[in-house]
This record gives C-alpha cells, sequence and structure tokens, in this order.
C-alpha cells in the first residue's frame, strides 16, 4: 500500500514538475531570445549563431530554476491533494503527514544532488560554450583568455603569450605574470616573469621581475629589474572583458585548485571562496524549498481552497527573497565582512530556519 501511494505521488508530482520547469525555461529562453535579436542581430550575424548561443545556456537556466520549480510543484500538488480531501483521506487511514512528504523531501533531495553533480562539470562547460560563442560571435570582440591549469592565458600578439596567477583590474594589476616571446618558427626566444604588470600615467609596467633570452647556440642570458615598460595597447577597461575570470565558468575542481594556488602565493582568495561555497549551498535550495512548500501547505489542511494562485504568488515572493538575500550574503563575503563559507551557506540556512519554524506550526 505505501508502495504504492509513493508511486501515485510521485507521478503527480513529476507531471506538475515537467510542466512548471517548461514554463519556466520557455519565459526565461523567449525573455532571453527577444534580448539577443535586439541586441545582435546585425548584417554578420546568423540566426543560428543566436539559437547556439541559447541552447548552451539551457543546462545553466534550468539549473538556476529548478528551485523555484521545485517550490511550485510542491505548493500546487499538496494544495490540490488537500483541496480534494486525499490528505484527509490519508491521515484518516493512519498515515502521518510525514509520511506523506516523505515522498516529495526525498524527490527534492535527489535533483539537488543531482544539480550539484551536474555544476561540478556539466554546467560550467556549458557556460564557457555560450559565453565563449557571445562574445566572438555576437559580440565580435577580441578572444577572450582561456583558464588553464589554474592560471589564465592570453594571446598578446602573434607571438607572444602572457601567462597571469590573479586580476585585480579594479587596481589596473595583474599579478604574478609571465610572458612568452616566440620566433617565427615557434621557437622560444624570451621569457619574462614579473611580480606584477601595472597600469600606471596610461602605460602598462611590469614590476620585479625577471628577462630570460634563449640563443640557438643553447645559452641562455638572464637579467632582474625592477622596472620595465611593457607594450601593451589595451587599457584596464578594455581588457575587462577579455580577462575576468567567472568562477561559474568553472568546474569546481579548478575553481578549488585555483584558491589554494592564490593562498599558497598570498593572493586574496575571498572572491573566489565565496563562489565556490555557494555553488556547494545552491543546489540544496531544491530541498529547502520543498519543506518550505510543503510546510505551508500542511498548515492549511482542513481550510477547503484551491491554491494555484497563491502558490504562484508565494512562489515568487520566497525565490525573489531568497536570491536577494544569497546574492548579499555573497556580496557582503566577497567584501571580507563574513567567513566564505558562512557567506556561501547564508541563504540556505536562513531559509532552513523559516522551514523549521513553519514545521514546527503544523497541526498533526
Amino acid at each position: 500500500m505505501i508502495g504504492r501511494l509513493d508511486l501515485y505521488l510521485v507521478k503527480k508530482y513529476l507531471k506538475i514538475l515537467a510542466t512548471s520547469t517548461l514554463a519556466l525555461l520557455s519565459i526565461y529562453v523567449t525573455i532571453d531570445f527577444v534580448e539577443q535579436i535586439r541586441k545582435y542581430l546585425n548584417e554578420s550575424t546568423q540566426l543560428i549563431d543566436i539559437i547556439s548561443y541559447l541552447i548552451f545556456k539551457i543546462p545553466g537556466i534550468l539549473y538556476q530554476v529548478t528551485p523555484l520549480s521545485i517550490l511550485l510543484s510542491t505548493l500546487i500538488v499538496l494544495g490540490a491533494l488537500a483541496y480534494d480531501n486525499e490528505i484527509t483521506a490519508m491521515r484518516a487511514a493512519g498515515i502521518r503527514l510525514e509520511r506523506i512528504t516523505a515522498s516529495f523531501l526525498l524527490f527534492a533531495l535527489l535533483i539537488s544532488i543531482f544539480l550539484l553533480a551536474a555544476d561540478r562539470s556539466l554546467i560550467p562547460t556549458m557556460k564557457e560554450r555560450a559565453q565563449n560563442i557571445r562574445t566572438t560571435v555576437l559580440e565580435q570582440q577580441g578572444q577572450k583568455a582561456r583558464f588553464t591549469k589554474n592560471r589564465v592565458w592570453l594571446k598578446v600578439s602573434s607571438n607572444t603569450f602572457m601567462n597571469i596567477q590573479l586580476i585585480d583590474l579594479t587596481r589596473s594589476t595583474l599579478f604574478g605574470v609571465s610572458l612568452y616571446r616566440l620566433s617565427q618558427d615557434f621557437v622560444l626566444e624570451e621569457t619574462i616573469v614579473a611580480k606584477e604588470l601595472r597600469y600606471e600615467d596610461n602605460h602598462w609596467a611590469l614590476i620585479s621581475g625577471v628577462k630570460s633570452r634563449f640563443f640557438n647556440d643553447g645559452s641562455t642570458q638572464s637579467l632582474s629589474f625592477d622596472r620595465e615598460p611593457f607594450d601593451f595597447k589595451e587599457s584596464p577597461l578594455e581588457l575587462q572583458a577579455r580577462l575576468t575570470v567567472d568562477p561559474n565558468n568553472l568546474t569546481l575542481k579548478e575553481l578549488r585548485n585555483y584558491i589554494i594556488g592564490l593562498k599558497k602565493n598570498g593572493y586574496p582568495t575571498a572572491k573566489y571562496s565565496v563562489e565556490y561555497y555557494g555553488r556547494y549551498a545552491f543546489p540544496f535550495a531544491s530541498l529547502i524549498m520543498a519543506i518550505i512548500g510543503a510546510s505551508i501547505i500542511l498548515m492549511d489542511i482542513g481550510i477547503r481552497r484551491k491554491h494555484f494562485a497563491r502558490s504562484i504568488g508565494l512562489t515568487l515572493l520566497i525565490g525573489f527573497h531568497y536570491w536577494i538575500i544569497h546574492t548579499f550574503s555573497l556580496g557582503i563575503g566577497k567584501g571580507n565582512l563574513l567567513p566564505p563559507m558562512l557567506a556561501g551557506w547564508m541563504a540556505n540556512i536562513v531559509f532552513f530556519g523559516i522551514g523549521i519554524f513553519l514545521i514546527l506550526r503544523i497541526r498533526q
């Protein structure tokens, strides 16, 4: 009997979840599509480029809207069961409220684990591909820097490549810079390793470094310097789009290793640490939303009213406030006003506390 009950509840839940997810996804994609058409459709841009960009964005969109879909589905399904007196009938048969909601919460937990697994590799990869299409094809900007082995690589000219440990364009400075100059035959001719590449008085300068020249006879000449001009045409503002390392485009493993490398070299890590913990926390918002949604409906057991309109309103209200608190806590964490782990999990802690408070108010 209990197995059949679980199957019945999950079947109803899946139907509503699929519908609500598709609806939210359609709204998001439609708005984004119209925006991209308005911004990027011109003589040199093909419609297939915009469609490709949106397709690669879909996994990230699903990741963002799933907690809202879980909340809306929980409110609608349990609301319908309450309105049709099915919950009352289950309780009359001796089934406790905890048992009725167990299927919903277990399913939400599985969704949370799936989202976390997807965010370890799939979602960042798709986001990066979408961003590359947007910048290089739609916006027709220069090629962006690439993040490889915990460092940023940038092509400076046809024969010069730059390797950067940390980017802080708010201070017009690149930290841990290595430059590699190649000959026309792609043979390494010169390397420069500098502590900083700094933009001052409209010019770039390498600070505290070593320049090494490699000759055809196999000999090497190295010279240290305190400051040396560097011929780089782009200003920090122009570099912003090419050099920004978006933590959301890195896999969790890449982000963790990058943080470890920055700590090892004495660079600040708050910005990346907060994002790292926040990305572990966000998938579990789905479980928390299921707890809150179930609690709201079960508090009204015995009151016959349809919940559809109210469910949409509550979903928007709760989702909006979760996003505000999550964004705010990440922001103050990046400003070193909160420990990174606490900042990343703050919204989950607050809304889990709300869920527990609502659970305690349910009449058995």
